[in-house]
């Protein structure tokens, strides 16, 4: 037996199915809608202090331009000898708010026939549960790694700006990373039938911008003489669908533009001076102000007799918007969890990539390490009676753990 499956037959034997669903349905009592995640960061904050190999702090920020949100985040650090890489573990502890439609308590964390159900079970406190396991398990077995482990347990990934990870960048908290695996779903979120075992290795960027058109009002039974701005609006709705081209990557696949949000004509017979929309654009290349250009000439072909201003929405930072990302699989991360898939669950590992954004987008684009999306299965994220499968998150656990003795021990 070599000394890597050694070191994982006994700090595997801290990763017990029971406990690991015990504080799975603790998690999920604790109400974590984004922008409401304190409890529950001082709940993972209480226990993993307990440990004194874990350094803990809780990181606070605050978002001073668009929301006033003062956050927080959990830090952990599991030293290492100082010799290997580091690597980022991520995991977000915020909910989606409550839908409708649940047919069992979204709080109580119900197990039935191998699921736990619950508001942010599978998206994502089950990934989190993964971590907090992972950390113990190597603490409890008393395994000094070469390299240092950093997980954030981080606040609002949910919102619209991923606050709690943008600050963990900003502020230096994760510098010097050398790799990084967020827990997320990776197969419920996959595009095609991948389930798990499934690794994302990218996702697609997006960018949001306000088009606010502006015309000229006038009675209904004159129209020519005012300046519709419904009508413009149509125009560059159209003209939209019929000329932007979104792109396409070979492994992201193609861009996407959907129109939302859109108004105007609200007055009784009036010609309407004003009308908007919002486009939100899926990007597989380039950055957010590359696109909104795209998105300008094809309105100023048009000519039209309304004012048009186009504007990406406000950000709370230059860099707080998400950018696309790939990693390849030849890379030692990926290469390690495919191997260590096949060596653990004798089965071999999914590749995918994600059709929207996650933290990764923060990490992979800025930091410019190697990230990869690997976490439990499950259905019905961000809708009624979302549940995790039991199994998937214990054996992303278990992967994992042989995958981080494989690169920093």
């Amino acid at each position: 037996m070599s000394s890597r499956q050694e070191l994982y037959e006994k700090a595997v034997k801290e990763i017990k199915r029971d406990d690991m669903v015990k504080l799975l349905k603790e998690l999920i009592s604790i109400k974590s809608p984004f922008f409401e995640e304190a409890e529950i960061i001082e709940y993972l904050r209480g226990r993993l202090s307990y440990y004194n190999r874990l350094q803990t702090e809780i990181h606070h920020y605050e978002e001073k331009k668009i929301t006033g949100f003062k956050g927080e985040n959990l830090v952990v650090r599991l030293p290492g000898k100082g010799r290997g890489p580091r690597l980022l573990l991520n995991a977000h502890v915020d909910t989606v708010p409550l839908c409708g439609g649940w047919t069992v308590d979204p709080y109580a964390g119900i197990e039935k026939d191998g699921r736990v159900y619950g508001l942010g079970a599978l998206d994502m406190k089950a990934g989190v549960v993964v971590c907090v396991f992972l950390l113990e398990a190597l603490v409890e077995a008393g395994i000094e790694l070469s390299g240092d482990i950093i997980f954030t347990a981080v606040s609002d990934e949910e919102g619209p700006f991923g606050l709690g990870t943008h600050y963990t960048i900003l502020d230096g908290i994760v510098d010097g990373c050398d790799y990084a695996v967020i827990t997320e779903p990776s197969g419920p979120f996959a595009p095609g039938t991948e389930r798990f075992p499934c690794v994302a290795l990218g996702s697609r960027g997006t960018a949001v911008y306000f088009v606010k058109v502006k015309g000229k009002s006038a009675h209904g039974a004159n129209p020519e003489k005012g300046i519709n701005a419904v009508e413009d609006a149509a125009r560059i709705i159209n003209a939209l669908t019929e000329k932007l081209k979104p792109g396409f990557h070979p492994k992201l696949g193609d861009g996407s533009m959907c129109i939302t949000n859109l108004y105007g004509g609200e007055k009784y017979l009036l010609v309407p001076e004003e009308a908007g929309f919002t486009i939100y654009r899926h990007t597989v290349e380039g950055d957010a102000d590359q696109a909104l250009k795209e998105v300008q000439d094809i309105v100023n072909g048009l000519s039209l007799k309304s004012e048009v201003e186009i504007k990406l929405r406000d950000l709370p930072h230059p860099e707080a918007f998400f950018r696309p990302w790939t990693v390849s699989e030849d890379n030692p991360l990926v290469k390690s969890l495919q191997s260590s898939t096949e060596e653990i669950l004798d089965r071999k590992l999914q590749t995918t990539y994600f059709r929207s954004e996650s933290d990764a987008n923060h990490i992979a684009s800025r930091l410019e390490i190697p990230t990869v999306l690997f976490g439990p299965d499950g259905a019905n994220y961000h809708a009624a009676d979302e549940y995790v499968e039991i199994d998937s998150m214990v054996d992303s656990t278990r992967v994992l753990l042989y995958s981080l003795l494989d690169l920093l021990y």
